[in-house]
């Protein structure tokens, strides 16, 4: 079990760093790299003490801290999911009058 919370917690470390990287100009508002940071600051403390997730399930009329972590899942799945779709959909606008525009500027080169 010690061997797998150290794995995890490295683990955590890397993706907290490579997400601390990133950029606004990547698409990631500050909001949601706070909201990363307390995840990933949240997920550190269960893993290093799993038996809060079962206090805090409790306190939640849940009945075990698994089924906690699977509400969590849920919406934040969602949430991203919706968030990915915008910024897709985004993405693919501003490609389509990108080339839009250079096809009227340019209309015999390929």
């Amino acid at each position: 079990m010690i061997e797998a919370k150290i794995i995890f917690f490295l683990l955590l470390i890397a993706f907290g760093l490579s997400i601390s990287k990133l950029k606004y100009s990547n698409q990631l508002r500050i909001t949601e790299k706070l909201i990363l940071i307390i995840f990933f600051f949240s997920i550190s403390i269960f893993i290093l003490n799993p038996t809060l997730l079962d206090a805090i399930a409790s306190l939640l009329k849940i009945e075990r801290g698994r089924d906690f972590l699977f509400y969590i899942l849920i919406p934040s799945s969602i949430w991203l999911g919706i968030r990915n779709h915008l910024r897709l959909n985004y993405l693919s606008s501003k490609l389509s009058k990108i080339s839009s525009e250079l096809a009227l500027k340019n209309p015999y080169k390929f």
